[in-house]
């Protein structure tokens, strides 16, 4: 069945890759200014362990296709954009067809860029179902699936030749199907002056405010309080073409974070989550991009900072991602990555290390087509019984753009 089910599966993503009849313009265009394309993609992977699980590890085939569709709007206008694309994940699996689902995803997308004041905002919905890029919200024989409603707006104003301000504020609503998975709300603050040092890089100093609303859950027979805490994050950074061939943005400074749940700093909290209360740390955010030369580039991105877990403990997570691309000719790239996440849960003491690593290769014919394989695996290795796991996948893709 298996083979069958891969060998159907990997005819059809060949076949809507054969070359049809192209045109330069859109699907449609509408007046002067927008431009409707259509997005489509589909992909194969086989999961060797597909709920991530330590030592019951189930291995299947997945075929994903999304059809979907883009909007553009400011085609001859100078200073706005405004992107809709909205996308449909048909998932099927082999064998573990309960698994089975649809999944809806939307986004706006806006920019505004003036004299002096510039202006980006993003409102999107997604449904998902996984246990998370480092197992952060995996659970036992089971995939989490959540909705995800998000809005943000972010602008900076010139305030002198040397100097400007930068503010924004975003939200993030998550909700869980199950009640063993905390919901919450999320709100962030981020306030920064920047300095142009050069002209070709900014010096800032800066604070974001992050406030956290985490819902009750269900553990086992028993119901687990929520609670909210409070994030403040003072730094110091830097943004631009920092060196002849690096460019990116950094912030480094102190981090606190403040929980608002007096039931459970005394050591009287509900069973299932131990004592909260104030903590500090470190704080870290960069994204750095290597030109090593004409062909190969590296990005490095650094983050460190404290976060909910799905079951709703507070975590403190650092996390290492490092990729390099390798543009072999005008249509082939060989892409390979590493990736680390320390998460230290702060209520139970437990600590997981996740280790990610993959290769792929990409071939795009044209404007239009984009073609994929590749591997990746990952390996965590948690403190707590059970939560140790490794996974493999390999996986086949096509998508259009027209």
């Amino acid at each position: 069945m298996k083979l069958n089910f891969f060998l159907l599966s990997a005819v059809f993503i060949t076949s809507i890759g054969l070359p049809i009849a192209v045109q330069a313009a859109p699907l449609v265009s509408i007046g002067d200014s927008v431009d409707v394309f259509f997005n489509g993609s589909s992909s194969l992977e086989w999961q060797s362990n597909v709920f991530s699980d330590e030592s019951d590890a189930v291995d299947d085939f997945k075929l994903t296709l999304s059809p979907g569709f883009e909007v553009n709007v400011g085609r001859g206008l100078s200073n706005v954009d405004l992107s809709i694309i909205t996308r449909y994940d048909i998932v099927r699996f082999d064998e573990v067809t309960d698994l089975d689902n649809e999944l809806f995803h939307i986004k706006a997308v806006g920019s505004y860029a003036g004299s002096r004041l510039s202006v980006n905002g993003l409102v999107s919905y997604d449904e998902s179902q996984s246990n998370g890029a480092d197992g952060n919200d995996n659970q036992k024989g089971k995939l989490s699936a959540s909705e995800t409603t998000a809005a943000n707006l972010n602008g900076e104003y010139t305030l002198s030749p040397k100097f400007s301000f930068g503010a924004g504020v975003n939200y993030n609503h998550r909700e869980y199907a199950e009640g063993s998975s905390a919901d919450r709300d999320t709100y962030t603050i981020p306030l920064d002056i920047f300095y142009e040092l050069t002209p070709k890089v900014d010096l800032s100093i800066g604070y974001t405010y992050t406030s956290t609303e985490v819902s009750s859950t269900v553990s086992g027979a028993s119901e687990v309080s929520g609670y909210d805490k409070e994030q403040h994050f003072v730094n110091v950074g830097a943004r631009g073409d920092l060196l002849p061939k690096l460019n990116g943005s950094f912030k480094i400074g102190f981090n606190t974070m403040d929980s608002d749940d007096p039931s459970t700093r005394d050591g009287n909290g509900p069973e299932g989550r131990s004592d909260r209360d104030s903590d500090s740390s470190l704080g870290l955010d960069a994204s750095f991009t290597y030109l090593a030369t004409a062909k190969v580039n590296t990005q490095l991105s650094l983050n460190r900072n404290f976060d909910v877990a799905g079951q709703g403990e507070s975590t403190e997570a650092t996390r290492v991602d490092l990729s390099a691309n390798y543009s072999i000719n005008t249509q082939y790239t060989a892409t390979a990555n590493l990736g680390y996440t320390l998460r230290e849960y702060v209520d139970t003491g437990r600590e997981d290390d996740n280790y990610r690593t993959g290769v792929s290769l990409s071939y795009v014919p044209n404007q239009y087509w984009r073609f994929s394989t590749g591997y990746n695996y990952t390996e965590n290795s948690s403190s707590d019984a059970g939560q140790s796991y490794e996974a493999h996948v390999i996986n086949v893709s096509a998508s259009l753009r027209y």
